[in-house]
């Protein structure tokens, strides 16, 4: 007998002896989202779009992907073979075979890599480059390009099609923490195409974030579909949570019937819930999503230990959980944000939630530091929020962003307090405030906002103040983020033919994936020339040979020779001219060195990638790379190549981001 008869049996005698009667399972809430139909003629456009405008980017609002069509009607298999080339001509089209698998939850328009991301990629090894993208990406940069890999809606190759990219793609967002995410894409398919592994998955991605009222009430909707023994811990789970003893010990007796007591931790968890005691520390190891929705049943914490162990979900958990203490929890949000687990707008909910007496934040500047440093940044962040004086604010942001600096967390203080800095004027009354809030607004990727600081700070520059040697300190990170002109050579698009080259069908490879038609991607590009300023160029190197005249005279020159080569090397990431005499500079004895590098094997699918424009594969590939970029002596030439590979697909505004960040997290 099968687990879902032994459940019917079971769930018939409870009702007799309750007398409730049987009754339906509740209908799933959740409405499908429809399913996106990419025609073949988008696709043609979108490329027809790249290949005019060489200065548009994929990933701009400019380039837009076009508007999504949605259809449930029952597809067909016959493809168009052409297309008109005037554009208001009327066409009738069949669509292709339609794959589930290819939904998203981002269009091009909203920062996904495009329907034809996946060109040239088997399905098996997309599957792969899936699987082995790292949990925790070392940059916010690079968190951001996986996550936007994961959720773009796009074509699929049509090889292995029992390989399932999109349960590959939500076992990932789970596994990084991207728990929202992992659950829009879930719901993104109808909920009839669902298999199991999904179905778990969205259960597990509601436990984690602690929404167990919606993941009982997806349970009911699922549970009578599959018979795995997670669906009847789940069941177990959710009667505990209802407070429904009855219940609960049937599904419990079932799960010791049917699988003994091998899950240690699960019985352990039920025998808390059931005798008001605490489970065994011992048993709390390796928490499971389940595992984490027990103890909030059983109203008790999740061990600290947890915070160290790099569990995604115990992290996340701890943030939500009613029983954390609130230091524990500060903590545990400064590191979730700090890998990505959650945002700065949800760490700034938890730090303002903090309760400080109002004369401990009228006075926070002149108190003494706050013992965890966690609550310090709350303290600072909750007083810089309370006060309508912009100056005050802006002091109180200040030090706030020294703190920070201090403790290697500026990149933090800059995500968390971007809405209160946009609220600073900005003017000549606050030159003293504009170089830091120029630094801050470029961690944030608030460009705009960090030229109208530039602009305060260059005007306010004399020799009574130090602030032109501040900015000439960061002109590396201004040039790389397109602050300062550097001379560097500019592509210019020729004049375009007014249609598509003819593509030779016969000797030309062409990859199918089943969504109305292949998707050809190396249509020839116009011829494009390359203008330089040669007036920018000598302020370049003049401000260059300024800028390592102040690397000199730092204390520490081992450190400074590495950010050095950091510098040099992404410069020429972006083509951006080194003067010869600064990489003179760097030549000193010894000539060998240990550097942590990225395999060989990387590096070429990196650069093959980029230059046949797979933009998944490159994003993938580029992810990877960037691993390296936290560790102390990490090769410099491995990462000046990722923000080489993904300007050269078209992304070059997350290169300059992921730059600007390396070099912002450098500790100087």
């Amino acid at each position: 007998m099968n687990l879902r008869s032994r459940l019917l049996i079971q769930t018939c005698l409870l009702a007799m002896m309750t007398g409730t009667g049987i009754v339906s399972a509740p209908a799933y809430a959740q409405t499908s989202a429809p399913v996106p139909l990419f025609l073949k003629q988008e696709a043609e456009r979108d490329a027809e779009l790249r290949s005019n405008d060489p200065t548009t980017q994929p990933n701009d609002t400019n380039n837009a992907f076009p508007s999504d069509s949605f259809g449930s009607g029952t597809p067909s298999n016959t493809q168009p073979s052409s297309f008109p080339s005037d554009p208001n001509a009327v066409q009738s089209l069949s669509l292709g075979a339609v794959d589930i698998e290819a939904v998203g939850t981002i269009d091009r328009s909203r920062g996904g890599l495009g329907i034809d991301m996946w060109n040239g990629t088997t399905r098996k090894s997309a599957a792969q480059l899936i699987s082995d993208l790292p949990a925790t990406p070392a940059t916010h940069t690079a968190r951001d390009l996986q996550i936007r890999l994961l959720l773009s809606a796009a074509a699929l190759p049509q090889d292995s099609k029992e390989i399932s990219l999109l349960e590959a793609r939500v076992a990932k967002l789970i596994n990084m923490g991207a728990i929202d995410e992992a659950i829009d894409l879930v719901r993104a398919a109808p909920q009839g195409s669902r298999g199991q592994m999904l179905a778990q998955a969205e259960i597990n991605a509601l436990l984690i974030s602690g929404q167990v009222n919606e993941a009982c009430s997806a349970i009911d909707s699922y549970g009578a579909s599959y018979d795995e023994m997670f669906w009847l811990k789940a069941a177990a789970m959710c009667a505990l949570y209802a407070n429904d003893p009855t219940s609960a010990a049937f599904s419990v007796d079932l799960v010791r019937e049917m699988d003994g007591e091998s899950d240690a931790t699960f019985f352990g968890l039920v025998g808390a819930i059931r005798s008001g005691s605490a489970a065994s520390q011992d048993l709390l190891s390796e928490l499971r999503p389940i595992d984490i929705a027990l103890l909030s049943i059983a109203k008790q914490s999740i061990p600290n230990n947890q915070l160290e162990s790099g569990n995604a979900a115990a992290i996340i958990g701890m943030i939500n959980a009613d029983t954390t203490a609130t230091d524990i929890r500060l903590e545990a949000a400064r590191k979730a944000e700090n890998l990505g687990l959650i945002s700065a707008d949800r760490l700034a909910e938890i730090y303002g939630a903090v309760n400080f007496a109002p004369a401990a934040l009228d006075t926070a500047l002149d108190d003494a530091p706050e013992g965890i440093q966690a609550r310090q940044y709350a303290k600072l962040y909750q007083a810089a929020a309370q006060s309508d004086v912009p100056a005050a604010r802006a002091e109180i942001l200040a030090a706030l962003f020294e703190n920070a600096e201090i403790e290697g967390n500026f990149l933090q203080a800059a995500r968390l307090t971007a809405p209160l800095l946009t609220e600073i004027p900005v003017n000549g009354d606050f030159s003293w405030f504009a170089v830091v809030a120029l630094k801050a607004s470029i961690a944030s990727n608030a460009l705009e906002r960090a030229e109208n600081w530039l602009q305060v700070a260059k005007s306010a520059a004399n020799p009574s103040n130090d602030i032109a040697s501040r900015v000439s300190l960061l002109y590396p990170i201004l040039a790389i983020s397109g602050l300062e002109e550097t001379g560097a050579p500019k592509p210019v698009a020729a004049a375009t033919p007014t249609q598509l080259p003819v593509i030779d069908a016969l000797n030309t490879p062409q990859p199918s994936f089943g969504l109305g038609g292949a998707i050809t991607l190396n249509a020839p590009a116009p011829t494009q020339v390359e203008t330089q300023d040669p007036q920018a160029l000598a302020r370049h190197r003049a401000r260059m040979i300024e800028w390592q005249e102040m690397q000199a005279a730092r204390g520490d020159q081992a450190a400074a020779k590495r950010y050095g080569e950091l510098i040099f090397n992404l410069y020429e990431g972006f083509e951006i001219e080194v003067p010869t005499a600064l990489w003179d500079g760097l030549l000193t004895a010894p000539y060998i060195e240990d550097r942590l590098t990225i395999s060989s094997a990387v590096s070429h699918h990196l650069n093959v990638a980029a230059t046949a424009q797979q933009k998944a594969k490159t994003v993938a590939m580029a992810v990877q790379a960037q691993q390296i970029s936290a560790m102390e002596n990490a090769d410099p030439k491995a990462l000046a190549d990722t923000v080489a590979a993904l300007e050269l697909v078209g992304l070059k505004s997350d290169a300059q981001h992921l730059a600007t960040e390396l070099l912002l997290s450098f500790d100087q």
